[in-house]
């Protein structure tokens, strides 16, 4: 592959693309999911978070070292993306449970860019 293509497609942030090397085939998702690097401070999103992050194993140190203590106690949150050092993400947002929001299930924090999934921008 030429190298000024692949340059180029390395910079590609809104989507993952594969491609070979050693061929011209690349391949360009057909997704309306939203990758991390692609997130606007500010922003709203809906994030799924995975099981990771919901029950942490004993050595895990993210609500510790990270979060004062606190881990969230819901699946999905309508979040604000505030920033980002390195790869994690900090947000602030409320819990949503079956399409409703809850109001009084707050949680502000930072999570690791392979332990949440962006459903969609709000």
């Amino acid at each position: 592959m030429n190298k000024i293509i692949k340059d180029q497609l390395n910079k590609v942030r809104s989507v993952k693309l594969s491609f070979d090397d050693n061929t011209t085939q690349i391949l360009i998702p057909k997704s309306s999911e939203v990758i991390p690097e692609a997130l606007n401070q500010g922003d709203v999103y809906l994030i799924k978070l995975n099981d990771k992050i919901l029950n942490p194993s004993s050595n895990s140190t993210l609500a510790a070292n990270w979060n004062s203590g606190r881990v969230p106690n819901h699946k999905m949150y309508k979040v604000e993306f505030l920033e980002k050092m390195g790869n994690m993400y900090k947000f602030n947002g409320i819990a949503v449970e079956d399409g409703v929001d809850l109001y009084n299930e707050s949680w502000f924090g930072w999570i690791p860019e392979d332990c949440f999934k962006v459903e969609e921008k709000l």
